[in-house]
């Protein structure tokens, strides 16, 4: 999510260049002012489009983190001194897993279901995996991942938030 909330900041940034340097022609009205102003437009316009998109993507992360069915942290890291643990955080971002009834956070990729075209059709809860079927009615697709098979009272408690907010029993393999 760091590198998406980044994104975001870098396109508005550009965008706002952008629109405070065609701003600054139209103003001051130089040589050749008209080709910079034209320049400026469109980078201006570009870079609010990117903006857009990167606002669209964080949104649903958001929505996708805050509705967590399962949470799975790849790794767990750990220094022996502060200083060591904030240096590693500033140069990584933890690849963390996170799956909800509108799609699956993987680090910054974002898969989505339940907009209307691509539905969660089934999951699967193995001894060592997660396995989750979506797509739309012309192509299906799978996802796999690596996860410990947990307890009993955890099982029943994915089973069943799979059941409410999702509307899907998943399958539990042995």
């Amino acid at each position: 999510m760091k590198k998406l909330l980044l994104r975001k900041q870098i396109f508005l940034s550009a965008a706002l260049f952008c629109t405070a340097g065609t701003i600054a022609t139209f103003v001051i009205r130089f040589s050749a002012w008209e080709y910079c102003a034209v320049f400026g437009m469109m980078g201006g316009t570009l870079m609010t489009a990117f903006f857009c998109m990167a606002r669209k993507m964080l949104i649903a992360a958001e929505v996708i983190a805050e509705n967590t069915i399962i949470h799975i942290r790849l790794a767990d890291l750990s220094w022996k001194t502060d200083e060591e643990k904030r240096e590693a955080e500033k140069l990584c971002e933890r690849f963390d897993v996170r799956i909800s009834t509108f799609g699956i956070l993987l680090g910054n990729r974002i898969i989505r279901w339940g907009d209307g075209s691509v539905w969660l059709k089934s999951a699967e809860i193995g001894s060592d995996y997660i396995s989750l079927h979506y797509g739309s009615q012309e192509e299906a697709h799978n996802i796999r991942l690596l996860y410990p098979k947990p307890d009993g009272g955890v099982l029943a408690d994915i089973i069943e938030k799979f059941r409410v907010e999702a509307g899907i029993i998943p399958t539990v393999a042995n």
